[in-house]
Formats: structure tokens, C-alpha cells, sequence
């Protein structure tokens, strides 16, 4: 009950401004490490989701290509289809929130800039993911 009062009454502000920059951070870097001539994706404008679309892929749903980058990668993707989009498109949902929240807050304190070696200390497993799938894209 105590968190509850607390969350409707604190003052979140700073906190909340720390998430959407941490948030906006990880989005671009994984944008920008993603789009290819083998990827088509979006800039991201808010939440922690991409649904990047891969091009020349040899499967015949979106479903069949995640499971072939789960097993080849290790990178769970969510089939495009399950949102809605048709399941010939090779689209896939990606979350980009395998990170420590903790860490990425104490790097960002006061105004400063968070950069690549933020992201490789704090999110070592997008950067990872991301450089599988663009290894996975690259081979097909």
C-alpha cells in the first residue's frame, strides 16, 4: 500500500525522463545497427519495439523465419503474424529491453550523453543480438 500511495503521489519526474532517454538510446543504436540493404525497419518512436521486416529470406511464413533465427541465433523474434501482419511478410516483432535498467541509470546521471560504450556495458546482450541477426540477414 505503501508503494501504491508513493507511486501516485511521488514526484517520478527525473526518473521517468532517465527511462525515455535510456529507452530512445537503445532503440536507435539497435535501428541504426540494423538497417541494411537485407533489413527494413523503422526509427523507432516510442515504447521498446521494432518490427524490422527481412528481405530474400527463403521461408514461406514469418513464423518458419523465427524459429530459424531462435535455432541459428539464439535470438527470440516474435512472427510479424502474431500482430496482425500477413504471415508471407518476413516481419518480426523485436523487444529491445534485455538490459540492466540499473546500470543504464547510473551511467546517465546529470545531463550526460549515453554512447556506445554505455550500451556495450549495460546491454551487452542487444549488442550481441543485434550482431547475430545482421550475420544471420547477411547469410541468407
Amino acid at each position: 500500500q505503501y508503494a501504491a500511495i508513493e507511486a501516485y503521489t511521488g514526484n517520478h519526474s527525473s526518473y521517468l525522463k532517465n527511462v525515455k532517454k535510456i529507452l530512445s538510446f537503445v532503440g536507435m543504436y539497435v535501428y541504426e545497427n540494423l538497417k541494411s540493404n537485407m533489413i527494413n525497419i523503422l526509427k523507432p518512436e516510442g515504447g521498446f519495439y521494432l518490427f524490422p521486416e527481412f528481405i530474400n529470406t527463403k521461408f514461406s511464413s514469418s513464423s518458419e523465419m523465427c524459429e530459424n533465427i531462435l535455432n541459428n541465433t539464439g535470438v527470440a523474434l516474435l512472427p510479424g503474424n502474431d500482430f496482425g501482419i500477413e504471415k508471407e511478410k518476413m516481419v518480426a516483432r523485436l523487444s529491445y529491453t534485455d538490459f540492466n535498467g540499473a546500470d543504464f541509470l547510473k551511467s546517465i546521471s546529470g545531463s550526460k550523453n549515453l554512447d556506445e560504450v554505455d550500451i556495450k556495458k549495460c546491454a551487452p546482450n542487444i549488442v550481441e543480438g543485434v550482431e547475430k541477426l545482421k550475420d544471420w540477414s547477411n547469410s541468407l
